[in-house]
C-alpha cells in the first residue's frame, strides 16, 4: 500500500522539522499569551504571540478565573425598529438549559467581542445581519440598535438589574431594504 502524501510528510525528515517547529510555535505562543502582563517575555513577545493565536485560532481569554475573575454579569441585545412602527428585540442564541453548552457556547465567546470598544469593527456588520433576519416582514427594517447590558453580581440576594447602554445604531440605506 502506498502512504499518503501526508504520511509521506511525516516520514521525511524535512517534513518533521517542519511539523516540530510548527508545534513548538504554537506552544510558545499560547504560552506567552498567558503570561502577567508587565513581564518581560510578554513585553517583547506578547503582540507577535497574540497574532499567531489569532491566525491560528486558539486565542483564548481566561476571565472566569482566578485571581481576577470577571465580576459584572453582559448581555447584548438589538433593538429593531420598523417604518410602520413596531417593534422586535434579538437576544443572543440560548439553546435548552440541558445539552446545548457546547453548542452555543461560541454565541457566548462572540459576545465578549461584539460588545467590546475595540471589536468595534463588527457593529456595522452585526447590525446589517440582525436587519437582514429580520428583513421581509410586513415593514420594512427602519433602525437597529446594540445594546449593552450589564450589571455589577452580588454574592447574596438577588441581581441587580442591568444596566442599559445603546452603543450602535444603524440605519440601512434605502436601496438596501428594496424601499
Amino acid at each position: 500500500m502506498t502512504p499518503s502524501s501526508s504520511e509521506r510528510f511525516e516520514r521525511w525528515f524535512p517534513g518533521r522539522v517542519l511539523i516540530s517547529i510548527a508545534v513548538a510555535t504554537v506552544l510558545l505562543a499560547e504560552v506567552v499569551t498567558h503570561l502577567p502582563e508587565r513581564s518581560a517575555v510578554e513585553d517583547q513577545l506578547g503582540n507577535t504571540a497574540e497574532y499567531v493565536g489569532r491566525a491560528l485560532g486558539t486565542e483564548q481569554q481566561w476571565g472566569v478565573f482566578a485571581p481576577d475573575p470577571r465580576s459584572t454579569s453582559l448581555r447584548i441585545e438589538a433593538r429593531v425598529a420598523f417604518e410602520d412602527g413596531s417593534t422586535a428585540v434579538w437576544h443572543l442564541p440560548q439553546g435548552s438549559r440541558i445539552g446545548s453548552n457546547l453548542r452555543y457556547y461560541r454565541w457566548r465567546k462572540w459576545l465578549e467581542r461584539i460588545r467590546s470598544d475595540g471589536w468595534s469593527g463588527l457593529w456595522e456588520p452585526t447590525a446589517r445581519w440582525i436587519a437582514a433576519e429580520h428583513d421581509g416582514g410586513p415593514s420594512p427594517v427602519a433602525k437597529v440598535e446594540l445594546v449593552r447590558l450589564f450589571h455589577d453580581n452580588v454574592i447574596e440576594g438577588p441581581q441587580p438589574r442591568y444596566e442599559e447602554f445603546t452603543y450602535f445604531t444603524y440605519v440601512p440605506e434605502p436601496d438596501e431594504t428594496g424601499r
